[in-house]
C-alpha cells in the first residue's frame, strides 16, 4: 500500500514533535554531559573504570540489538498504519532478539567479573535489571515513533537523562560509590512508561501490508549494527584487551563518549526521519531518497574535516576541563576521534535510508567492510593502545560513509 501525503494539521503536529525531539535531545545530551564528568570525579580513574566497562556494553548493546528493535517497531506501525494487532506475527522474533541481547551482557559481566569489575557478583545483578529496563525503553520509543507520537518521544529522552544527572548528583554528595553509580543507570529507562507509549489514538487503524519478514529485516539489521558498534563503541574494551593501562580504559572512554555525543544524540534523532524515509520508500520516490543519501554523505565529510581540526587544537582542553588532568587525551587521538565523529554522523543518516527501504542486507554488507577496515587499521598502526584504537575508529567511520554514502543505487527506477 502507498503511503499516503501527509495533512496540515499532521504536518503540524509532526513540526511540533520535531522540536520537542530537539528539545529533548539537547536535555540529554547536556545531563550526560555532565553525569560522566561527576561520576569520573567523585570516582577517579580507578573507580570510574567498572562504571565505563558498564556504560560501554549497555551502549553496544542497546545499539547493536535494541535499536534495531525499534526501528523494525518504528517502520512496521508506518508501514501497517499503526493499529493494534500489528506485532501478532513478530512477537517471538522479537522476544528473541530481546532476550539475546540479556544473555549476551550477562555473560560479557561474568566473564569479565574479575578483569573490569573487581570480582564483585553485585554488576551481574545490576547487568540484569539494566538490560530489562533499557529493551522497556527499546519497545516503548519504537511505539512512539511508529505512531508520530514525536512530542512524547521527546519528552522521554529528557526525562530518562535528567532522572540519571539528577540521581547522579545526589549519589555524589552522599554515596559515592561505584555500585551506586551503577544502579543508576537503571532508573532512568523507566520513565518511558509515565508516557504510555501502548495507547493508540482515535484515529489510527490497521492498513497496508509489511513485505519484510521480521527474522529478515532484523537479521540484517542487527548484522550492520553490530558492525557499527563494534568501531564506535568497543574503543574502552579493546584498549584494555590490547595492553592499555585502566588508566588508559578510563581515558579513552572519557574521551570517546564524550566526542561521539553527537552521534549518540543523533540516535534519537533518527526516529524523527526514519518515519518520513518510509514513506518516501513506500511511494516510490527513490530518486529524491538517493539524493538525500548523497547530500547527507557530503556533509558527513564536511563535519568529519571540521571536528578532526577542531579536537585536535581544542579536545584535549575539553577533556581535561571536564574530567580533570589525569583524562587528558594526546593531542592526535582527540583529532582522529573528531574525525571519525563527524564520519559517524553521516553514516548514521544515510543508513535510515536503507532502513526505511528494507535494504538492511545493504546496510550489513557497507558496515562489515568498514569494520574489516578498522580492525586492519589497529593492527596496522605502529602505535601506542590509545593511538591504534583511534585510528581503527576514524578508518572504520570514514570507510562506512563513503560505502553506503556513495555506492550506486543498483539499477534505474531501484531502492537507493
Amino acid at each position: 500500500m502507498a503511503s499516503e501525503p501527509r495533512t496540515e494539521p499532521s504536518r503540524r503536529r509532526d513540526d511540533f514533535g520535531t522540536i520537542a525531539m530537539l528539545v529533548g535531545t539537547a536535555i540529554s545530551a547536556i545531563s550526560v554531559l555532565i553525569y560522566q564528568p561527576v561520576a569520573g570525579r567523585a570516582l577517579g580513574t580507578d573507580g570510574f573504570a567498572p562504571i565505563a566497562v558498564l556504560w560501554t556494553m549497555m551502549f553496544v548493546i542497546y545499539t547493536v540489538l535494541m535499536i534495531p528493535i525499534e526501528q523494525f517497531i518504528t517502520r512496521k506501525l508506518v508501514v501497517t498504519g499503526g493499529g493494534h494487532g500489528w506485532l501478532e506475527n513478530d512477537r517471538r522474533t522479537v522476544a528473541l532478539v530481546l532476550g539475546g541481547g540479556w544473555i549476551l551482557g550477562m555473560a560479557f559481566v561474568a566473564a569479565t567479573l574479575g578483569t573490569f569489575f573487581d570480582g564483585d557478583p553485585t554488576f551481574i545483578v545490576i547487568t540484569a535489571v539494566l538490560l530489562v529496563s533499557r529493551a522497556v525503553l527499546a519497545v516503548g520509543r519504537g511505539m512512539l515513533a511508529g505512531r508520530r507520537r514525536f512530542v512524547a518521544y521527546g519528552g522521554t529522552l529528557a526525562t530518562e537523562a535528567s532522572t540519571l544527572l539528577v540521581l547522579a548528583l545526589i549519589a555524589a554528595a552522599v554515596s559515592p560509590t561505584t555500585v551506586t553509580f551503577a544502579w543508576i543507570l537503571v532508573v532512568g529507562p523507566l520513565t518511558v512508561l509515565a508516557f504510555k507509549p501502548w495507547s493508540v489514538r482515535d484515529s489510527v487503524s490497521d492498513s497496508g501490508t509489511d513485505v519484510d519478514t521480521a527474522a529478515k529485516f532484523l537479521g540484517w539489521l542487527i548484522v550492520a549494527t553490530a558492525a557499527s558498534q563494534v568501531v564506535i563503541a568497543s574503543a574502552p574494551i579493546v584498549v584494555g584487551f590490547v595492553g592499555g593501562s585502566a588508566a588508559a580504559v578510563s581515558i579513552v572512554f572519557a574521551t570517546f563518549t564524550l566526542f561521539r555525543g553527537p552521534v549518540t544524540s543523533a540516535y534519537n534523532l533518527v526516529a524523527r526521519v526514519l518515519p518520513d524515509f518510509t514513506d518516501l520508500s513506500m511511494r516510490g520516490e527513490f530518486g529524491v531518497l538517493a539524493r538525500w543519501r548523497h547530500r547527507i554523505a557530503v556533509g558527513g565529510a564536511v563535519l568529519a574535516l571540521v571536528g578532526a581540526v577542531a579536537a585536535y587544537f581544542v579536545g584535549p582542553w575539553i577533556v581535561e576541563l571536564l574530567y580533570g588532568a589525569e583524562f587528558e587525551p594526546p593531542h592526535m587521538v582527540a583529532a582522529l576521534g573528531g574525525a571519525g565523529v563527524g564520519s559517524g554522523l553521516g553514516a548514521l543518516f544515510v543508513g535510515q535510508i536503507f532502513i526505511a527501504s528494507g535494504r538492511t542486507k545493504d546496510l550489513a554488507v557497507g558496515w562489515t567492510a568498514a569494520l574489516v577496515l578498522a580492525v586492519i587499521a589497529v593492527f596496522a598502526v605502529p602505535a601506542d593502545p590509545m593511538l591504534r584504537i583511534a585510528w581503527g575508529f576514524a578508518v572504520g567511520e570514514t570507510a562506512a560513509l563513503i560505502i553506503l554514502g556513495f555506492a550506486p543505487r543498483k539499477r534505474t527506477g531501484s531502492a537507493p
